[in-house]
């Protein structure tokens, strides 16, 4: 008897970890992106409480662990469900993070590879904005944010007028500081 249960517990991990990009149901009855998600889940939720500890000073750093984690099951996520309206978010929450981190080129790697797979993102227009002043603020490169200011003014004519002012002025100004 006890043969045969560790021999299903074997087969149940066994299946659970087989065909780690499929879509399939497993036995637990979740597809590998809804598991994907829940651990997204968790691991925002520890880096809320850890960013609430520091705050408190009860903390001295956030768990750097915790955020490579939290990068690659938002890729993880991309990988499984490029898709999937919810992926749309994970890749915008992973450029902020590369852009927290002050990796600025890969920041506009994933936010380019949002653009291109979710042209209707909802926050299309605060994405390129930020891309926009990354590129010109950090990167200092002047085809690139050219690129992305004027994607912005072409793509979203409802802008606020301020908004659109202010582009322009960037715009014309970008070398002269």
């Amino acid at each position: 008897m006890k043969l045969l249960l560790f021999i299903s517990v074997v087969l149940v991990f066994i299946g659970c970890n087989r065909s780690e990009f499929s879509e399939k149901k497993t036995v637990l009855g979740f597809t590998n992106y809804e598991r994907v998600e829940k651990k997204i889940v968790l691991l925002e939720d520890t880096l809320q409480y850890a960013y609430r500890l520091l705050m408190n000073n009860e903390v001295d750093t956030l768990p750097l662990k915790s955020i490579y984690m939290l990068e690659n099951e938002y890729k993880h996520a991309f990988v499984l469900g490029s898709n999937k309206r919810s992926t749309a978010l994970y890749l915008d929450k992973l450029q902020q993070l590369y852009l927290q981190e002050k990796k600025y080129a890969l920041s506009l790697n994933w936010t380019d590879t949002l653009l291109h797979y979710f042209p209707n993102y909802d926050q299309k227009a605060t994405l390129l904005l930020s891309a926009a002043t990354t590129a010109e603020l950090y990167l200092k490169d002047q085809k690139k944010t050219e690129y992305y200011y004027y994607r912005l003014l072409n793509e979203h004519p409802k802008l606020k007028p301020e908004v659109v002012e202010m582009v322009k002025f960037r715009l014309k100004n970008f070398n002269k500081s």
